[in-house]
């Protein structure tokens, strides 16, 4: 029996044999759901948003790019953590991700900002606030090294791989979601040629790095 031909009517099944072949396909779609749903769920978490943002961005930038995965860097203000630290020919992104929330709310200059899904809601720092001070701190050790005109930016991404979520955080957030992120960057990053000692700010930015 052909379950999906144009002559199927599933209300006239006429041997047992149609009726356990209609509920194997009925029970096999079930478990691929399931299966799918479960692997998703699965997906939703900062460790799984972090890889895949990591994988995307460095396919983004090129083989003329550095990435920092999850490091600790020693900064005028003192150590500092970041999810990733990319640097490319335009510049330097200091980034945050998060795993879930289909619903962003918050401003850029606010204490707080609000993550939610159909079955949780979240209350979380503003992470613009944190990696402004990473600017800040990367800026003046690189002015000290005679290094001036370094783009050195935040970048706030939202991975929930559920649906693309929807961000009511204000302009000038610095945030952009998985789904979206590849316009954003090249956006920010559309310049053909380096705009700065890119080997001598990898340079230095590797001594920054906290080492273990």
């Amino acid at each position: 029996m052909n379950l999906f031909s144009d002559n199927f009517d599933m209300w006239k099944l006429n041997s047992i044999w149609d009726y356990l072949s209609f509920f194997a396909y009925l029970l096999i779609g079930i478990v691929i759901f399931v299966i799918a749903a479960r692997y998703l769920s699965g997906q939703r978490n900062h460790k799984a948003a972090l890889k895949r943002t990591v994988r995307r961005l460095r396919r983004l930038a090129g083989r003329r790019s550095r990435m920092y995965e999850e490091v600790s860097l020693k900064l005028p203000e003192g150590e500092q953590k970041f999810d990733a630290v990319l640097a490319d020919k335009s510049g330097v992104y200091l980034i945050k991700v998060y795993g879930w929330g289909t619903k962003i709310y918050g401003s850029p200059e606010g204490e707080n900002w609000r993550r939610e899904d159909a079955k949780r809601k979240e209350e979380f720092p503003n992470p613009l606030l944190e990696l402004r001070r990473g600017v800040q701190g990367i800026q003046q050790v690189l002015e000290e090294q005679g290094i001036k005109g370094v783009k050195v930016m935040p970048m706030v991404v939202f991975a929930d791989n559920f649906q693309t979520p929807e961000l009511y955080i204000g302009y000038g957030s610095c945030s952009t979601t998985f789904q979206e992120m590849k316009g954003w960057y090249k956006k920010q990053a559309g310049v053909k040629k380096e705009q700065y000692d890119f080997a001598r700010v990898s340079s230095i930015l590797d001594g920054l790095c906290v080492k273990g």
